[in-house]
């Protein structure tokens, strides 16, 4: 309980406290009842002298008397414990039988979950109290006694809450039992039970406490009104609030008012206590409502560790290397200052701070930069380094924990300090945002055209005729397809691709003079990202607007950039030219990033294995998924075959929708095929039930794209990492714990990890814990299905010679899925591109990313951006219109 008030704040650290305080009290006059009590709840008498009826409030009874001649403090009392009595049983009961059968009713669908729904469906269809009121009517059966009448009660209740928890679990284990770490339990052949139980049900039930305090009021409420109506508990069984408001009806028109107003006073106070307490707990419990510190990152500490030893050996001087922002430009530090337009935007010391619960976190710690018209400023850096909020200061779009100290001007016009309404006419008409993520970014209810309508209309006084003409020609501009048609379409109904375009058209409908472009490109294929690029470039140049693109990715800042930021922990440690960045790095920080990004064509990568044992064989593999209604069926995946040997990677690449997952997870027997067949070591697993593929599980491992959403938030690393053992073998806790120890070691992690959560780790080091627990049973066979795409460049280096060393140790046959071909092209002895279903091309690795035959191969190419910026433009033009028409 203290945990909970010391993570509260303001307003809701004192309604949690009035709520604990309220509800207290209740427990402790329902506890302590027949001491607090003055007499008994039916007791009208003591010895021969008989109380006075209705008498009021008096020093020998607090709260007068009622109609009978009983106590109304001590029916008030005696009212309390049947009432926590009723609340207790009734919310164990509901959550004992609702939360099982929400279980098991979201794990395994089919007719279990139709009939389940339907029957809980046709209680919840019945008003609560009516319902109430129908059971207790059967269960009584006239029953006298306290018990009986408290069960009767707390049933009738418990019938109308079943349904709700029923609904709530069960709709969150439909989300859950998708997650990655739920198909990890399954990879490694765990039953349904420990699915069910150690998986989904400790991750499904954090919002219980919550909904249980609510429902706890409700029961309050509907257990009052059973009374009143005539339905609750035997009179002479148990003192009950609701059968005293009833009698206590007539007194009120009498002025008899002290019989009805405590016993209604109780059951407010109770309600509102209760109430208190649920309704701050939503808060405290939501991890979206708090503001959470985050203490230095396990991955940059290992950054640091290897940028001081960088440091160390580099010949800058000393005031350099400790991470101060540069005095000026490379270009003007060398004696030649560079001549400079006049900037549209301008960051002075800019700062930013957030109020956490572990402190202040300083995010941002001054930094200075400026960009022209019609230029091009790469803002870089990893996760954490300060390069998006420092964006999203500039827009006034930080939550309210932020402070913000410092200048940012637009043309000599101070954005920072200025209220929402302020900037209102400044955001999307002169500085405009083109964000990370399109599908986010697009309100899903509205067509993409009526998005853009309403921003032009935001800031002018054009006719919707004409708002929409501008919306077709903005997005005719940006090269949408069929613009006329498409403006009419809603976001799902766009690719990915199309969606970034639909944000562009936009953030460029009001001709602004800044955009700012944060990741823009991340969540597209390679050539989808290639399109945009071109597309942002070209409108640079039509429209003259200056463009601070937020980036990782050193190939797009190669592409894209005339100068380049680079940002530390919130530090610019180095600005420069693109060219003389890339060629002459001068900050440690910035040799580590450079080095740490994959650069295709310049990796010496593995040959073609020769003379091996064929582990995973893939035959003339279909897999098709149901359409809507009406639909017909979508093919995923279309007459694959591929194999891969001993001691092999296999690199599968391609663009979204290809259906490379698809392949990865049918050869592990996490989806089923349509037809064709898949062989682990000869065996034939396709086609297998989940029982039967238990004793095939320990041949092959899997590791998941995301480390985060792969690994049980609730288990402990050495759980998550045991959890194979403890499935597949016999092993004593004793040999399990040992064995847990060499993994972590042979990924490179302290044996101190093992006792951590998930949260507490980086996301490289959540990767190699993904590693370890994948590698736990010496598979024959890995699948890892884009390991490194959630991870920083410098991070991502880290992980993938980890993996190379295990690869190259272990001989495991190894089929890695990814869109990035430079880290295939370092990792593969052959690679497989696939297409629409179909592999279009297989090789080696040479020959496919050397001298590719197919277009398909050639434009995948082509569109991978190069960490250079020379060889990148002579890329450009070589491949000259091969991108144009992709979108």
């Amino acid at each position: 309980m203290f945990s909970l008030i010391r993570a509260a704040h303001g307003l809701q650290r004192v309604m949690l406290y009035a709520g604990f305080v309220v509800v207290a009290i209740f427990l402790v006059v329902a506890i302590f009842a027949p001491w607090i009590a003055p007499y008994g709840f039916n007791v009208d008498r003591v010895g021969d002298t008989i109380f006075g009826t209705q008498q009021p409030p008096s020093g020998s009874h607090w709260m007068g008397t009622t109609v009978g001649g009983e106590d109304v403090f001590s029916r008030v009392v005696f009212g309390t414990r049947t009432a926590l009595e009723v609340i207790v049983l009734a919310v164990i009961l509901s959550i004992v039988i609702g939360v099982p059968l929400g279980l098991v009713s979201g794990y395994l669908s089919g007719w279990i979950d139709r009939v389940l729904v339907l029957v809980m469906d046709a209680l919840y269809s019945f008003p609560a109290l009516l319902l109430a009121i129908v059971v207790a009517i059967v269960l009584a059966g006239g029953s006298s006694g306290v018990f009986g009448g408290i069960m009767a009660a707390a049933i009738s209740i418990t019938v109308v809450f079943i349904p709700q928890y029923f609904r709530l679990i069960r709709n969150e284990t439909v989300a859950v039992k998708v997650e990655p770490y739920v198909d990890a339990a399954r990879v490694v052949g765990a039953r349904t039970p420990r699915i069910l139980f150690k998986h989904i049900f400790s991750n499904v039930t954090s919002s219980l406490p919550v909904i249980a305090t609510l429902n706890a009021s409700e029961a309050i409420l509907t257990l009052a009104g059973l009374g009143f109506l005539g339905f609750g508990i035997e009179p002479s069984s148990a003192a009950e609030w609701g059968y005293d408001l009833n009698k206590a009806l007539s007194d009120a028109s009498n002025g008899i008012w002290w019989t009805g107003v405590f016993p209604g006073l109780a059951i407010v106070f109770v309600v509102l206590g209760v109430t208190l307490v649920g309704e701050s707990l939503n808060d405290v419990l939501n991890p979206m409502l708090r503001t959470r510190g985050s203490a230095t990152a396990a991955d940059e500490k290992e950054i640091d560790a290897e940028f001081s030893d960088v440091a160390e050996s580099d010949t800058l001087p000393a005031d350099r290397v400790a991470g101060d922002a540069p005095s000026a430009p490379l270009d003007q530090r060398a004696g030649e200052p560079a001549e400079r337009k006049v900037a549209t935007l301008r960051l002075r010391d800019l700062a930013v701070d957030f109020s956490t619960d572990a402190g202040t976190v300083h995010a941002v710690r001054g930094i200075s930069f400026d960009v022209a018209p019609g230029e091009v400023l790469a803002v870089v850096g990893e996760s954490g380094s300060g390069k998006s909020v420092s964006s999203h200061a500039v827009l006034g779009l930080l939550p309210p924990t932020a402070s913000v100290t410092g200048s940012a001007t637009l043309r000599n016009k101070e954005l920072l300090g200025k209220s929402a309404n302020e900037l209102q006419p400044i955001r999307g008409d002169q500085v405009s945002m083109v964000f990370q993520e399109p599908s986010t970014a697009l309100n899903p209810v509205y067509t993409v055209g009526w998005q853009i309508i309403e921003g032009i209309r935001a800031h002018s006084d054009m006719s919707k005729k004409k708002a929409r003409a501008r919306a077709i020609e903005l997005l005719e501009m940006v090269g949408l397809p069929d613009p006329r048609h498409r403006v009419d379409y809603y976001p799902h109904q766009l690719s990915g691709g199309q969606k970034q375009r639909v944000v562009i058209a936009m953030a460029i409908s009001c001709d602004p003079d800044v955009i700012i472009a944060d990741e823009p490109t991340t969540a597209l294929d390679v050539t989808v990202q290639a399109a945009i690029l071109e597309l942002l470039l070209e409108l640079r140049g039509r429209l003259g607007t200056a463009i601070v693109l937020i980036t990782h990715n050193m190939g797009v800042v190669a592409d894209m950039a005339d100068r380049v930021v680079v940002m530390y922990r919130g530090t610019i440690v180095e600005e420069a030219t693109a060219s003389q960045l890339f060629a002459h790095p001068q900050h440690p920080y910035t040799k580590l990033l450079l080095d740490a990004v994959p650069h295709l064509g310049q990796n010496d990568g593995p040959d073609e294995i020769s003379e091996s044992e064929v582990v995973l064989s893939v035959e003339d593999l279909t897999v098709e998924f149901a359409g809507r209604l009406g639909q017909p069926s979508f093919r995923a995946v279309d007459h694959v075959t591929l194999e891969v040997c001993r001691g092999e990677v296999l690199g599968l690449v391609g663009e979204s929708g290809s259906g490379k997952s698809t392949v990865g997870r049918t050869a592990v027997g996490l989806q089923q095929p349509t037809s064709g067949r898949i062989l682990v070591g000869g065996t034939v697993i396709s086609g297998l039930s989940e029982r039967q593929l238990r004793s095939h599980r320990g041949r092959f491992g899997f590791v998941f794209q995301d480390p985060a959403s792969s690994l049980n938030p609730h288990m402990t690393i050495a759980d998550c990492i045991a959890e194979p053992l403890y499935v597949q073998t016999s092993m004593s806790k004793r040999e399990r714990t040992a064995k847990v120890q060499t993994l972590l070691d042979d990924v490179q992690l302290s044996r101190d990890y093992s006792a951590r959560f998930p949260h507490e780790l980086s996301g490289g080091q959540r990767q190699r814990v993904s590693l370890a627990r994948a590698l736990a049973l010496d598979p024959d066979l890995l699948i890892a299905d884009e390991p490194t795409s959630a991870l920083d460049v410098s991070v991502q280096a880290r992980v993938l010679e980890l993996f190379k060393e295990l690869q190259q140790r272990l001989q495991f046959a190894c089929l890695f899925i990814s869109h990035d071909l430079a880290v295939v092209d370092s990792l593969a002895n052959r690679v497989a591109v696939m297409k629409d279903g179909k592999i279009i091309e297989i090789g080696s690795r040479a020959q496919v990313l050397g001298n590719p035959r197919e277009d398909y191969t050639k434009r995948l190419i082509a569109a991978v951006p190069v960490p250079d910026p020379e060889e990148q433009r002579r890329r450009r033009e070589a491949r000259g219109h091969l991108l144009t028409d992709i979108s």
